[in-house]
């Protein structure tokens, strides 16, 4: 059974920030939080109906909505759908899912190995991808083009963007009007892997990837692409003008926001002192319909990422507050939370 007893004392509310003479309101209201994992990697997955009404308990406490549940992207096949589909039948319209994490990932991984995919690899990765959706998804996720090693024992995951399965899975996902919740670690240019990552799995080289990205955005302008953690980053990379110029070429890229949880990043919407940085509010002001709240919450490792997310919701101007915390999230995963 999954170990969850520390997620009964929930932190309370954390105060409003303000950031310039833009107005702000505490509490702002309750929030959709489009990317969190219902159990990480550890014991057994036995009790997902304990975990479910925990995460309830947590939810009420945090003015949470829905969450979207889903699966970490694996290396190598896992549990998806299958172990989810029940809770959320149970739950929802308070919880729903994405699906692929456990499935699609893996055979995408291996597939990206070679320089070819056979007629078997894709007919197989479409069946799986239509079996999620008949499951009840709302999309496909969390998938990975490019996830950075964060310790030994955790895989470096590399594909090209464009590789011919995430096209696949574009056309399919725009064929049943629904997102896919993306993991890339942006790279503009080859750079040497950061120094603090050089124990990890990673190779001695991060390989350019922004490019190839803009082709799978490019591929099928129907494909919400839902490019998760922006405002969490580990190359560096990600940063506003490079959010800014992706927003402005590709209609169909959306975005989730996770809080630096050390508050250092740069990337940050958020500064060490929990001001909102002004950078962040021209970029949500430019591209109000485009922003999510996906805390990337691992629901029995505590809640401090939901904290976060919730400090970022009450710090967010009030003339975008109502879309960047719920409205976006209703529109594009089409929950209904009413």
């Amino acid at each position: 059974m999954l170990a969850l007893g520390s997620l009964a004392a929930v932190i309370g509310f954390l105060g409003c920030t303000s950031v310039g003479s833009a107005p702000h309101a505490a509490g702002q209201g309750d929030w959709i939080d489009v990317h969190v994992h219902l159990f990480a990697d550890k014991g057994a997955l036995a009790d997902f109906d304990e975990s479910a009404r925990e995460a309830l308990r947590i939810m009420d406490a945090e003015r949470i909505r829905t969450i979207l549940i889903m699966s970490p992207p694996r290396a190598r096949e896992g549990p998806d759908t299958e172990s989810l589909a029940q809770i959320v039948r149970k739950y929802r319209p308070r919880i729903a899912m994405l699906g692929g994490g456990g499935t699609l990932n893996p055979m995408l991984q291996e597939a990206g190995k070679s320089t070819g995919v056979s007629e078997g690899v894709r007919q197989t990765f479409e069946e799986t991808a239509e079996h999620i959706i008949a499951s009840g998804a709302k999309g496909f996720g969390e998938l990975t083009a490019h996830h950075l090693s964060l310790a030994p024992g955790h895989a470096h995951e590399a594909v090209s963007p464009d590789h011919p399965l995430l096209r696949l899975l574009a056309d399919i996902a725009a064929r049943h009007d629904v997102p896919i919740d993306l993991h890339l670690d942006p790279v503009p240019s080859d750079i040497a892997t950061p120094a603090n990552l050089g124990a990890a799995q990673n190779p001695p080289v991060l390989k350019a990837n922004v490019e190839g990205f803009e082709r799978l955005l490019a591929h099928n302008r129907k494909a919400r692409i839902v490019w998760a953690h922006c405002g969490w980053d580990l190359t560096g990379e990600r940063t506003v003008p490079l959010m800014r110029s992706l927003l402005e070429r590709h209609p169909n890229l959306y975005m989730s926001i996770k809080v630096d949880p050390s508050g250092t990043q740069h990337t940050s919407p958020l500064t060490p002192d929990g001001l909102l940085r002004p950078e962040w509010v021209a970029l949500l002001r430019a591209f109000p319909d485009r922003f999510m709240i996906g805390s990337d919450q691992f629901l029995d490792e505590g809640t401090e990422r939901l904290a976060l997310a919730r400090r970022l919701v009450d710090a967010l101007p009030t003339d975008i507050a109502r879309l960047v915390a719920s409205e976006n999230a209703r529109r594009i995963f089409r929950v209904d939370h009413k």
